[in-house]
């Protein structure tokens, strides 16, 4: 397998004085059985961006449309969550985006699921490095923001979603922000449905508590769906524990506060219940029907 590495100001001059004039002031793909953007060893162990890597730099495994190949009418990029030092994170990442792409078309999905890769393995320490995650989760959001643009730039007329897992919704949400306000929107496109499932993102992210975020998911997305268990015990460990606050996909936006108008909650704790793991497994055909019903809500 060919492995592309790309680089912003490599691509188009449409893109270039877009996404780069607005954003900038903000690994190799392996082995797959699903198309695979990598931005795996961008990211040093304090979760910073190495010297040898762009703000904007993402790799391929050569087979990613839009990019690689052709377009896909309907186009699902899956991002993956936290993954704590021990086993093998990259092959760890890449079965669960072969997973998102099993569940996805099983549940009735009928576009194309892509993986974005990323360094969720970094830091260490009392926490397990998950400060040092959600500095390279952050850092991924403009990479992540550049292969839309190179998409939308490439595919105008088709459909992108994002679909993310714990961390993966930080990743998400970073690069929705560096698309607001760019070429991106700048041209009318948005990201068709942004689906986030037990997210590892403070509860306030989609309400008008964080500006930025409220705005981005506003002004660049179609419709979000966010997915929620009051069960999940893992991000009760992490937000409880180590962030001294509350998670996303554990008790939706916070109470008391005003989401998005385009922003839908999903309690999927009947389905869920403790199982962190277990939202694709889950809620897939859930997932399925709100991506089938866009404007619907």
């Amino acid at each position: 397998m060919t492995t592309n590495r790309r680089q912003f100001l490599k691509r188009s001059a449409v893109t270039t004085t877009g996404l780069a004039a607005l954003v900038g002031s903000t690994g190799t793909a392996a082995a797959s059985d699903v198309p695979l953007l990598s931005t795996r060893g961008h990211f040093d162990d304090n979760g910073e961006l190495k010297d040898s890597y762009g703000t904007f730099e993402y790799e391929t495994s050569g087979d990613v449309p839009g990019v690689d190949t052709g377009c896909a009418g309907d186009l699902t990029v899956f991002v993956h969550g936290w993954h704590k030092k021990g086993d093998d994170a990259p092959q760890s990442a890449h079965d669960k985006i072969s997973q998102a792409q099993s569940e996805l078309t099983g549940a009735g999905y009928d576009g194309t699921v892509i993986g974005l890769t990323w360094d969720n393995d970094v830091g260490g320490g009392a926490d397990y490095g998950w400060g040092e995650a959600q500095k390279a989760a952050q850092g991924n959001g403009p990479k992540l923001a550049q292969f839309l643009v190179d998409y939308k730039y490439n595919c105008p007329s088709a459909n992108v979603r994002l679909v993310s897992h714990s961390l993966g919704a930080q990743v998400v949400l970073s690069s929705l922000r560096s698309l607001n306000g760019s070429w991106f929107t700048d041209n009318g496109y948005e990201v068709y449905s942004v689906h986030p499932l037990g997210a590892a993102q403070d509860n306030e992210a989609p309400t008008q508590e964080w500006p930025d975020t409220y705005n981005a998911i506003s002004n660049v997305v179609g419709e979000m769906f966010n997915y929620h268990s009051h069960e999940d015990d893992v991000l009760q460990w992490i937000y409880n524990t180590i962030e001294f606050d509350q998670a996303l996909g554990e008790t939706g936006y916070e109470d008391g506060n005003t989401p998005a108008p385009n922003y839908t909650e999903f309690d999927g704790t009947s389905q869920v219940g403790d199982n962190h793991s277990g939202y694709l497994t889950n809620l897939s055909d859930e997932v399925v029907y709100h991506m089938e019903h866009v404007g619907s809500y």
